[in-house]
């Protein structure tokens, strides 16, 4: 069995830091797509703004989370080379 191990450890901090930079990520995407609603009411314009950009901050959720690991992964080898030479 392999005993791969990333390095990356998950902490209640960095998820409430990823969480609050991927709602401001998802407030930034409702303010770029609020001129694309067929819309003039500006509540109606906010909600499916804000209801289009969910999968795009999910999506930002995600490739955050996997470039810490692959970040933390690439860190970890190189100490490993250093300590190793």
């Amino acid at each position: 069995m392999s005993k791969v191990d990333s390095g990356y450890k998950v902490t209640t901090k960095s998820t409430v830091i990823d969480a609050a930079i991927t709602v401001v990520v998802w407030y930034l995407f409702t303010i770029w797509f609020k001129p694309h609603v067929m819309s003039y009411e500006p509540g109606t314009v906010f909600f499916w703004a804000g209801f289009t950009a969910l999968p795009a901050a999910g999506t930002f959720w995600l490739c955050l989370q996997m470039y810490k690991v692959t970040l933390a992964h690439q860190r970890k080898k190189e100490r490993e080379q250093k300590s190793d030479d």
